[in-house]
């Protein structure tokens, strides 16, 4: 078999190399193989092959230096060569490499039948008398020119794809950490709420056993079955609780939301609620329901006999405002810097500290600004992008 039915492939990558070798020896082609640019050069000036296909990101020397070097050599420059490439993909990086001389220029993959047939029209066309391959266009100066541009352009583009990269990797790390930090608050949740019922169990079994009458035993019963019944709730709930960081947050009809949670309270309380929410939406996790729980909680059982809850909203520079207050007796001015915190305080303290861990967490953030004796002013800042209106307020 002659030179023309020899063709020679570069490329460092090992299974690039097999698998191009495979489709042209699967065409009766004599294949022989390089590294890179610099190993291809010394084979073929040993033994000129009948047609060269070459990447063009290698090490030593990259398929464009080959092909410039290739060109200039009185036994190859006559000889047909294709690039096959999956990095330069540009038009620009094409244009470059046909101005060296190149015959072909080949994205990476191509079916085989296809590269076969790319393959045979240029032997074909070299058998059939075509004097020379393709010759360069530029001189060596401006070759090298547009050389250091097409690097300096590859190099931009793959500095750009690892600060993406970066990026993504910071961006999952964030993730994961907003996800294990929202695991532990959950934890920290249902453990505080068991042990309020558990508490609240101790007292009734203590009372039951020294009841006045028999009715009243009963109902210290029915209480503590009551109260294990929402302890086996909690429990369960573990296991969604576990869920919070881990899927995706989603648009959360707000006013129908803080209606199903004031339903939740006791309904031993007459305290009003009147929500101006409607068709707002916010981009956010499902458990942003318990930070109005807690809230409305609150209100219930600090404000009072009379007191009224009011939900509104307004548009600001920072982005939304939710406005909760209540008529309440409000909070004292010397608790006013610890009302967040985890340590001080009873029960609605904890929800207090969850709330704000919660929002601040998800992007948001929570004030209290009431006037003592007055009542309570919440006020919740949801940034730009994390809310909308479905229709009109």
């Amino acid at each position: 078999m002659d030179s023309v039915s020899r063709i020679l492939i570069v490329d460092d990558n090992p299974q690039n190399l097999y698998l191009l070798e495979s489709i042209l020896k699967g065409n009766h082609f004599l294949v022989e193989s390089a590294r890179n640019g610099a190993e291809a050069l010394d084979a073929a000036r040993d033994r000129p092959p009948g047609l060269i296909i070459a990447d063009i990101l290698m090490p030593v020397m990259d398929g464009f230096e080959l092909c410039r070097q290739w060109k200039a050599d009185d036994r190859l420059k006559h000889i047909p060569f294709i690039f096959y490439t999956a990095t330069y993909t540009d038009p620009k990086d094409e244009q470059f490499a046909l101005s060296l001389g190149a015959d072909r220029f080949i994205l990476k993959p191509q079916k085989p039948d296809v590269m076969s047939r790319i393959v045979g029209e240029v032997i074909e066309e070299f058998g059939q008398g075509r004097p020379d391959a393709r010759e360069p266009t530029l001189d060596e100066m401006e070759s090298l020119r547009q050389y250091n541009e097409v690097l300096f352009r590859k190099l931009e583009a793959k500095v750009k794809a690892l600060e993406d990269e970066i990026a993504l990797h910071r961006k999952a790390e964030e993730k994961i950490l907003l996800a294990n930090r929202k695991l532990a608050l959950m934890t920290e949740v249902t453990y505080q709420d068991i042990q309020n019922k558990v508490t609240a169990l101790r007292g009734y079994i203590e009372l039951s056993r020294r009841p006045k009458n028999e009715r009243k035993q009963i109902d210290f019963m029915g209480k503590q079955l009551e109260i294990l019944g929402t302890i086996q709730n909690l429990i369960k709930n573990t296991k969604d609780y576990q869920q919070m960081g881990m899927v995706r947050s989603r648009w959360i009809a707000l006013e129908e939301t803080i209606r199903m949670q004031m339903a939740l309270q006791s309904q031993e309380h007459t305290v009003p609620l009147a929500c101006d929410l409607s068709g707002l939406e916010i981009d956010t996790d499902p458990l942003i329901a318990r930070v109005f729980y807690n809230l409305i909680h609150n209100s219930i059982r600090y404000g009072g006999t009379h007191t009224r809850i009011s939900i509104s909203c307004r548009e600001d520079p920072t982005g939304l405002c939710i406005i909760f207050t209540d008529t309440g007796g409000g909070i004292p001015l010397d608790q006013k810097p610890r009302i967040f915190d985890r340590i001080a305080g009873g029960e609605g303290k904890f929800g207090l500290f969850f709330a704000r861990e919660f929002l601040t967490l998800s992007g948001m953030t929570i004030i209290e600004n009431g006037t003592p004796g007055q009542g309570a002013r919440f006020e919740i800042t949801v940034p730009h992008g994390s809310y909308r209106f479905t229709k009109k307020q």
